[in-house]
């Protein structure tokens, strides 16, 4: 036990630490932040578990209750694991160990990763500093950002497995990276793929054959959510998800609110005084990440080394760039970048580089001062940041709770225009719990609304207009006693409808892939198999 303890101290003691950012988590009830839709998003998830939707695509109860296809846009990693933990931890208690883990386990990937660069206190100080990061404050106890967090949380030992050349568990935290956060994924790929194409030249290319069987299975496993999310984006309103205080010119922030802003709040994104949000990089991280390019220079190291850190710093230094006003020419001519809504995003890539170079500047240092400035770099930033750590406030609340009254009733219609339809139009109330007979004489029961599946007994008096509390988004399909049915959406809401004459009928709706979602589950299937095919070969 003691020699256990010895060997993974430094490990324990990242944990230790963890444990302070992460307090508030361990309360009962649940805590403020402004994207409380973590619980409703798990519930829907563990719905489609429960309908053997998988993978999850369409949700009934968000939308205000008329449903909307979420999990075929909205990164779906986080909520897989919640839908399952929320069977033995409850909703509310999948959600906070997620929260949990995204702030304790990547400075954990961090630890490994620069330990191996620089030695185990460059790797403890880059730990820490991205553990204590105000960004990663902001994204959980301010803005409730979970998907954001975990991307945060799983990139780290991206980096670390392909430069350990561990090309199995490196394509197993890429493709769940892919399917976490699309903007995440935007924004880190690019640098991703620079750090392979590093680890390469410094192999002379030996791998090569590894790492694209490796990249190509993680693309091909993340398929089934990011090729729909992707080539299916004409089918929803994306344009609403671009407008008005969401639209990326007006939350470029400055440079005084990069650098030396320290004033917390918990407003809107609105930057300046009037959101009272914090979008500052940090103390001392850019005070350590300049310091890193002096140190560069003047002190010897190897020739890779150095382009190493100078190009981190570069990372750094481009994405700070690009959440101020200057870098606009940039956005307006790269389109995709209009779907990050908030350039200060780019505060993830930040602190990850900002992290890493804190950990360069104790590689530097002789052996005898290391643990000395190491200890002084910790203290130093817990001290600094550690008071950003907590919610606004708390709520002794439980499942039921959330999950009924009016509660329910503000995360059913939050973020009501994400995604919406492209044939669906806002709803101004909620959707009936049953059908509507609009025109003619019927009586409608037993109606009961899966995530993947509706049915309702009718008997028809006269020919009669059935309005379903349910957009229509491709594919649904409807059979009526057994048999394929027409159905309509062209009415005020974009809802599905039926024409039915007189009789008595059994109808069924069901949800069905589309060619497109067809082919991406294969190939994640393919690729799912290949991978395994490649870990029994190397074991063999």
């Amino acid at each position: 036990m003691v020699k256990f303890l010895r060997k993974h101290l430094i490990i324990i003691f990242i944990f230790a630490l963890g444990l302070s950012v992460s307090w508030p988590l361990m309360k009962s009830g649940y805590f403020s932040h402004q994207d409380d839709l973590q619980i409703i998003r798990i519930f829907e998830m563990r719905r489609c578990f429960l309908d053997f939707q998988i993978p999850c695509r369409w949700v009934p109860d968000m939308g205000w209750g008329n449903g909307m296809p979420l999990f075929n846009f909205y990164g779906v990693a986080a909520y897989y694991v919640g839908g399952l933990l929320s069977f033995i931890f409850g909703f509310l208690g999948a959600s906070k160990l997620l929260f949990f883990a995204s702030l304790m386990l990547g400075s954990i990937g961090i630890y490994l990763l620069v330990n191996k660069l620089w030695g185990k206190y460059a790797g403890l100080t880059s730990a820490i500093l991205y553990m204590f990061a105000p960004y990663k404050a902001l994204d959980v106890y301010v803005r409730g950002a979970l998907s954001e967090s975990i991307a945060l949380t799983i990139i780290p030992f991206v980096f670390y497995f392909y430069y350990k050349k561990g090309y199995i568990l490196a394509t197993l935290f890429l493709a769940l990276f892919l399917i976490t956060h699309n903007i995440m994924t935007v924004i880190f790929l690019p640098v991703l793929l620079l750090w392979i194409l590093y680890l390469l030249y410094l192999n002379k290319f030996k791998d090569i054959k590894l790492v694209f069987i490796s990249l190509f299975l993680a693309l091909g496993m993340s398929s089934f959510f990011t090729l729909p999310a992707f080539l299916e984006k004409d089918l929803v309103q994306t344009e609403s998800l671009t407008r008005f205080e969401l639209d990326y010119r007006a939350n470029f922030i400055g440079v005084k609110q990069l650098f030396l802003d320290r004033v917390w709040g918990y407003g809107t994104s609105i930057p300046g005084p009037e959101g009272k949000m914090n979008f500052q990089i940090g103390w001392p991280y850019w005070l350590l990440s300049i310091s890193s390019l002096v140190v560069v220079f003047l002190k010897n190291s190897k020739r890779s080394t150095k382009y190493l850190i100078i190009a981190i710093f570069s990372v750094f230094i481009l994405s700070i760039f690009m959440t101020h006003n200057k870098s606009s020419f940039i956005w307006e001519r790269i389109s995709i970048l209009k779907f990050f809504q908030f350039p200060w995003r780019f505060l993830s890539l930040s602190i990850f580089s900002a992290s890493i170079l804190g950990g360069a500047i104790i590689y530097f240092l002789d052996d005898k001062w290391q643990k000395v400035i190491s200890i002084l770099i910790i203290t130093l930033t817990i001290i600094l940041n550690w008071g950003y750590f907590r919610p606004r406030e708390y709520y002794d609340i439980n499942d039921s709770q959330k999950l009924t009254g009016n509660l329910w009733e503000e995360q059913s219609r939050g973020a009501l225009l994400d995604y919406l339809p492209k044939t669906a139009l806002e709803p101004r109330e909620g959707a009936p719990s049953e059908p509507l007979i609009v025109l003619g004489k019927a009586n409608i029961t037993n109606f009961i609304n899966k995530t993947n599946k509706f049915s309702f007994n009718v008997e028809v008096d006269e020919t009669v207009e059935i309005h379903l509390p349910i957009y229509y988004f491709p594919n649904w399909k409807i059979k009526v006693d057994g048999k394929n049915y027409p159905l309509d959406h062209d009415n005020l809401l974009g809802r599905i409808s039926i024409l039915l004459a007189q009789g008595q009928y059994k109808v069924v709706g069901n949800f069905r892939n589309t060619p497109i979602r067809l082919f991406a589950n294969m190939i994640s299937i393919f690729s799912i198999v290949g991978l395994l095919i490649w870990l029994k070969n190397t074991r063999s």
